[in-house]
């Protein structure tokens, strides 16, 4: 007998998340690369960063309860390593759905806003998951879902 609880896999849940990282980050950087030329191939890939995005959500759920439990008490409950990890959680998620709005909006319109709402979102939302993947990326290989 293993000392594992039932209805626990360590190795298929730790690959599983591996992938959803490894498919937001390929996701954000294909999306990006090939958004000037197949207008397509950008729509799809940024569907599937917003789902893959969910799906890490629900990967996180205990943490993500935890930390939006904390953003919901400000002042001291966010200071430190865990309220800054809750507020770039927060950004994050907004940047997210804006990026995704404004993309449906520029699509609806049939060409870019005159303020390029999407672009804009899309060069913030990129600094801030490289910064974000850069600050856990010793973490990315042994991650599990519990």
């Amino acid at each position: 007998m293993t000392g594992r609880s039932p209805g626990r896999t360590g190795v298929p849940g730790a690959m599983v998340r591996w992938l959803v990282h490894l498919g937001l980050a390929g996701t954000t950087i294909v999306s990006l690369v090939l958004e000037p030329l197949i207008l397509t191939i950008h729509i799809v890939l940024g569907l599937a960063f917003a789902a893959l995005a969910v799906a890490h959500l629900v990967q996180r759920r205990r943490v993500s309860a935890r930390l939006l439990a904390r953003l919901s008490r400000p002042g001291r409950s966010l200071a430190g390593p865990a309220g800054r990890l809750a507020l770039a959680d927060a950004l994050l998620a907004v940047l997210t759905a804006g990026m995704l709005a404004s993309g449906f909006w520029d699509w609806s319109a049939g060409h870019p806003t005159r303020i390029r709402w999407h672009a804009i979102s899309g060069i913030v939302l990129t600094a801030l998951l490289a910064v974000h993947t850069g600050r856990r990326r010793s973490r990315l290989r042994r991650s599990r879902v519990r």
